[in-house]
């Protein structure tokens, strides 16, 4: 419902805001990046995505930051040998023209062309004069010249900032630029002279940025002439679900590491180049492999498998028929290939150029060692993530056949069976994982997260309480179980004492946020179930548990979504309310957390404590919408009416760009009769208006 929303709001937005002007006639002609992956039948639109980038000056954009990167590659090969920078220019021309760049950076959007309303949405918010000044200011970072006066920064503003840096993965880009301001081309430079790494060696330390320094840093510099309309329209596109995708693709489209493009140019410069011998005082052979090891087993994110990648390419110029170090090469390639995953959903089926670098490392395993199980069980992984099930059944029982007992046998079969889909089979399977000791750190974790979703997708997520309690009476200090364990209790209606026996034991040190959300929900419904039976007030353990749950949450957010969370009723909420330190604060985002949850006995209750001109703003928790407009796209006759009693604004905007009156209006075609009822609402509650 809150994507169709979004959605909505785009369409509004653009289709009021945007026009063409004479910047079309202005702007030069790029061609269309040539990309293997676009077919003919995606063609046209994949041309009308690249046309859109051009119009918006992304593309331009990053193009035009790889040609200073190309600068900064010459003055470090002139200072490690004049004469390399000539020698080098055929290949440096090469990877860094303009066609290339172009390939380089638009092929990474040719999936987003089979979206026919994205591509729409796309190309007419690159028509709009004012989003394109936007987002040109952003990437110039800079001002348009203007004689508009400099706008205040207001809270609002300030939230708008935020989740536009936010949206655009601003944070990330910045990070990818600093790689290459610390010394990424003298990095690679000096790479040269090791051992072949297609990754270039080591990469510069990553500088953590905050969401804080981009704001103050870039935005409120760059869009200190934007009016507060127009960057909540040029929002309301990036936060649309076709926006996230293209900042997704716009964001490895500047990391200068991310695909091939990066490991060929290091390649072709080192063979262009006269390589040196291994510098002296390395690590040992066996060393390398073992670091790399623990960054793949131990870390296990897909920067440390980036890493691990780096280290082990030196290693296979020293050994370059070491089986080992192929496999391991393998499952770098392997796990720094991410996807986000959706509800009770183990794999995405992509293609990726590490999906083909891992293949090639596992059949160079499989040449020399062909009897090695995990040569085989790691071909069947990476099949089964390429889509291919009946290959990866035959890899997987090829390695049972050579060790029967093979830690990760049991686990990838399970995986295999889910996707049949047979889930009794996939949980007998993911169970048998679950019953060994732990092979290799996280496997239980992962298994049993697997379980709960194979349980839930056969119909039998009754019996995942009895697997889980089991394995923590083995296991009790298994804290990432316990909370995913809390989090499904906390989705029942069981009592509150069993979840906070369970998330009790955790650290409060591990995972504090999400510790502290399921235990202060749990707390809140054991309120509930503690009360005097008149009043409904919470007494003795219910009081107190309530108690507790307002010192973990001084925040006023965090305690009304443990409200709401709880799942109790709306006189709990009005007891939490009350006792609480800031009661109309409370009271506020107890508001906003019902409408999300639903909760319309909750808002009828608690709104008149509200604080009227909080619930006027947008909120972020509402995907920017007001409560009101929230209200009115849920068509939640109940809220809008607590709403307009306690005087909300009514003419501040939703996130579609519409005060709630027209947001109504739109809405009234479909002949639902709540809307005419808050139509009437607002006749009766705001006639001046």
């Amino acid at each position: 419902m809150r994507s169709a929303i979004v959605c909505l709001g785009i369409a509004v937005v653009l289709v009021a805001g945007c026009g063409k002007d004479d910047y079309e006639a202005k702007r030069p002609k790029y061609p269309t990046p040539k990309c293997e992956a676009v077919g003919e039948d995606a063609a046209k639109a994949f041309a009308r995505v690249a046309s859109a980038q051009d119009r918006a000056g992304d593309l331009p954009a990053v193009v035009q930051r790889f040609h200073d990167h190309r600068k900064a590659l010459e003055t470090a090969l002139a200072k490690r040998d004049p004469t390399l920078v000539q020698r080098l220019k055929p290949v440096l021309d090469k990877f860094f023209s303009d066609e290339t760049l172009r390939a380089r950076a638009g092929c990474g959007f040719a999936s987003l062309a089979g979206s026919g309303g994205g591509v729409a949405a796309l190309d007419e918010w690159s028509r709009s004069p004012e989003m394109r000044a936007i987002n040109q200011s952003i990437w110039n970072r800079k001002p348009a010249p203007s004689e508009e006066d400099n706008a205040e920064m207001t809270p609002k503003r300030k939230t708008l900032l935020r989740d536009i840096a936010t949206a655009m993965a601003l944070q990330q880009i910045q990070a990818n630029m600093d790689v290459v301001a610390a010394g990424e081309a003298a990095n690679l430079v000096a790479a040269l002279d090791a051992p072949a790494s297609p990754q270039g060696g080591a990469p510069a330390t990553k500088r953590v940025v905050s969401i804080e320094e981009v704001v103050e840093r870039w935005l409120t510099p760059a869009l200190i002439k934007i009016p507060e309309d127009d960057l909540a329209a040029f929002l309301n596109f990036v936060e649309s679900p076709f926006g996230a995708d293209y900042y997704v693709a716009l964001t490895s489209a500047y990391d200068f590491r991310n695909g091939d493009w990066y490991t060929k140019l290091y390649e072709q410069l080192r063979e262009a180049s006269a390589p040196g011998e291994l510098p002296a005082g390395n690590p040992g052979k066996d060393a390398v492999i073992a670091d790399a090891r623990n960054l793949l087993r131990n870390i296990a994110t897909p920067a440390a498998a980036v890493d691990a990648m780096a280290r082990l390419q030196q290693v296979e110029q020293i050994d370059p028929r070491n089986p080992e170090v192929h496999l391991l090469m393998a499952e770098a390639a392997i796990k720094s290939t991410t996807m986000p995953l959706g509800p009770d959903q183990l794999r995405v089926v992509i293609e990726s150029p590490n999906y083909e670098q891992a293949d090639k490392h596992i059949a160079k395993a499989l040449e020399l060692a062909p009897l090695d199980p995990n040569a085989h069980m790691w071909l069947g992984r990476l099949r089964y993530l390429q889509g291919r099930d009946a290959e990866a059944m035959q890899a997987y029982q090829r390695a049972g056949e050579i060790d029967p007992l093979h830690p990760s046998l049991d686990q990838n079969l399970g995986d295999l069976f889910f996707e049949a889909p047979d889930y009794s089979k996939a949980a007998r399977y993911y169970l048998a994982v679950l019953a060994k000791p732990e092979s290799q750190p996280y496997q239980h974790y992962i298994t049993m997260a697997h379980l709960q979703i194979a349980l839930r997708k056969g119909n039998r997520i009754a019996d995942y309480p009895r697997h889980a309690d089991a394995y923590l009476a083995k296991h009790p200090d298994a804290w990432n179980i316990r909370l995913d364990y809390a989090d499904y209790l906390m989705s029942t209606n069981i009592k509150a004492d069993k979840i906070i026996a369970v998330a009790e034991p955790v650290p409060d040190a591990w995972q504090p946020a999400r510790k502290y959300g399921v235990l202060s929900a749990a707390l809140v419904r054991k309120a509930s179930e503690r009360v005097e039976k008149k009043t409904g007030e919470p007494i003795g353990e219910g009081m107190a548990a309530m108690r507790r749950a307002i010192s973990l949450n001084p925040d006023p957010r965090s305690l009304a979504e443990a409200v709401c969370r709880s799942g109790v009723d709306a006189k709990i909420a009005v007891f939490v309310r009350d006792a609480s330190k800031n009661v109309p604060a409370v009271a506020s985002a107890m508001v906003v957390c019902a409408l999300r949850w639903r909760r319309a006995d909750i808002i009828r209750v608690v709104t008149p404590s509200a604080q009227s001109t909080v619930l006027s703003q947008p909120q972020q928790d509402l995907m920017g919408d007001t409560p009101m407009c929230y209200a009115a796209a849920l068509k939640d006759v109940k809220a809008f009416s607590a709403l307009a009693k306690l005087q909300v604004n009514p003419v501040v905007k939703c996130n579609d760009g519409n005060p709630v009156a027209e947001r109504l209006s739109r809405m009234a075609y479909g002949g639902d009769r709540a809307i005419p009822q808050m139509q009437g609402i607002m006749s009766r509650f705001y006639r001046k208006q």
